[in-house]
């Protein structure tokens, strides 16, 4: 082997150690960066000995579309997890602490429709059987007053969910829409690059960090081009970008009421959430969260306005003379009285309250209660006592009756679909507290998977420091080498030159 040769080859050792060593430096740099992937430099020579040296970077399609997934499964199931986990305030427990100083217990109350139509069955037992006591027919009065106020309660929580999941799908489209923006502007540089040669390994993992951001919002697949430009989905095949991005609209609702339909995501003319979209998303927070708005929320509070009409219907004042005077709303009413509601009717959760005539602090009186005259105490044909007998008790246990008899109820709804009022509230409860639970479970497992995705993609296409350090001692050796060949042909000139002369 000649001396040009070997200077050519220690020249290209020492070029392939510099390249070496800038990319274990980019490395090093980048070991706690999640975003960031290893750099890796090859080196070929030329039949002349000349270097080329090409950065590439570790890189595994299947593992990062498997995280890019699973974040949107985790992030759908969290958004729907959360909304649940308020509507489960409308059923928890409050704790009463102990009446005195002696009293060192605490008691544990039910706030739920269910455990409230309980109590108040309890104080109209009691009622019935004294009904010439005040102060039972006060407490009865006072449990009636609880259920309605906890109706409306709910309600207004149910749609203040589904307000902030609005909202919540509202700020999540500005991000897609943001990132997409973003994406057309690196995505150009790739495409430049790929033509030009250029090292564009940190814009690679640029372009990756901004698809695992956009799958946190919506569930995305995607496809690369020869040229190296990448075209995205929707999980649902709708073009979110190619060569340039899709707009992404949304309107947000100014209110919710019961019967209030939200807005959908529309993506290029094609809606991908709502009742009218024909390819809708299935993953993703916007997933999630029109999961959480359209159909969740919806079907719990239907279940609550079930319970509000029956129980308008089951304490319904009727004629008590055999006469042909309307049933209208007697204990319980609402803002469409005299008419009775139908079953499930719309905003009746919302306005649901107890019959101003029956609250002597409205002016009306307790034993109306008693008689069966609350909804008209000015018409004698539901007056069940006309002669005002103090021990009249019959009005009072064919209340009892009522709310002992089975019901129908909307099967959709989520609850039982037959049975007394009490077991359907009690099944709404369990709906509410199971889809909780499913949620919760979901989320911990969706949750489990992307953090095994995350730490799979890490393990093949991150940085570990001790790989690092390891090479950059070889580095170190090889560079000695290279000098010392260097320094050896140096020497062979050196003598070859004095010899010559």
């Amino acid at each position: 082997m000649g001396l040009s040769a070997s200077l050519s080859i220690a020249q290209a050792a020492l070029q392939a150690n510099a390249n070496s060593t800038t990319a274990l430096s980019r490395n090093i740099a980048g070991v706690n960066d999640p975003n960031y992937s290893r750099k890796i430099a090859s080196l070929s020579t030329t039949s002349t000995g000349a270097a080329d040296v090409t950065v590439t970077r570790a890189s595994n399609p299947a593992l990062f579309n498997r995280l890019l997934s699973s974040t949107s499964d985790s992030q759908a199931a969290q958004a729907l997890s959360d909304g649940l986990d308020q509507l489960e305030q409308t059923v928890s427990l409050t704790t009463s602490a102990a009446t005195s100083e002696s009293d060192k217990s605490t008691t544990r109350i039910g706030t739920s429709p269910a455990d409230l139509l309980t109590t108040m069955t309890t104080a109209l037992t009691s009622y019935a059987g004294a009904p010439d006591n005040p102060s039972l027919a006060q407490a009865f009065l006072s449990d009636a007053q609880s259920l309605a106020t906890n109706l409306n309660t709910a309600s207004q929580t149910v749609q203040n969910v589904r307000g902030q999941a609005d909202s919540n799908i509202s700020n999540a489209v500005d991000n897609v829409n943001s990132l997409l923006s973003r994406f057309t502007d690196v995505n150009t540089q790739i495409v430049k690059g790929t033509a030009t040669g250029a090292d564009i390994t940190d814009v690679l993992d640029t372009r990756d960090a901004i698809l695992k951001s956009l799958s946190t919002d919506m569930g995305i697949t995607t496809t690369t081009g020869i040229d190296g430009s990448m075209s995205i989905y929707t999980d649902s095949g709708v073009t979110l970008f190619d060569r340039t991005p899709n707009k992404v609209s949304f309107q947000t609702t100014a209110a919710f009421a019961d019967n209030t339909v939200g807005n959908a995501v529309i993506v290029d003319g094609i809606p991908i959430t709502g009742p009218s979209s024909v390819m809708p998303l299935t993953s993703g927070s916007i997933a999630g969260f029109a999961q959480l708005r359209d159909s969740t929320t919806v079907q719990y509070q239907n279940q609550l306005n079930q319970i509000a009409s029956s129980l308008i219907t089951t304490f319904a004042d009727s004629d008590q003379t055999g006469g042909s005077a309307p049933t209208i709303p007697g204990l319980f009413t609402y803002s469409g009285a005299p008419a009775m509601p139908t079953n499930g009717q719309t905003g009746l959760a919302a306005n649901i309250k107890v019959n101003a005539n029956a609250d002597p602090s409205q002016g009306g009186a307790l034993t109306n209660m008693r008689d069966g005259n609350v909804g008209d105490p000015t018409n004698t044909a539901y007056n069940g006592n006309p002669a005002g007998a103090a021990a009249y008790a019959t009005r009072l246990n064919s209340l009892v009756t009522n709310l002992q008899t089975a019901q129908n109820f909307d099967p959709a709804s989520g609850g039982a679909s037959s049975g007394t009022l009490a077991g359907y509230a009690g099944s709404s409860v369990s709906w509410l507290e199971n889809s909780r639970s499913t949620a919760t479970s979901t989320t911990t497992s969706t949750t489990a998977v992307a953090t095994q995705a995350a730490t799979s993609l890490s393990n093949s296409t991150g940085v570990n420091l001790d790989d690092q350090l390891s090479l950059m001692l070889d580095l170190e050796h090889s560079y000695s080498a290279s000098a010392e060949l260097m320094s050896t042909v140096k020497s062979m000139f050196s003598t070859l030159i004095t010899a010559m002369q």
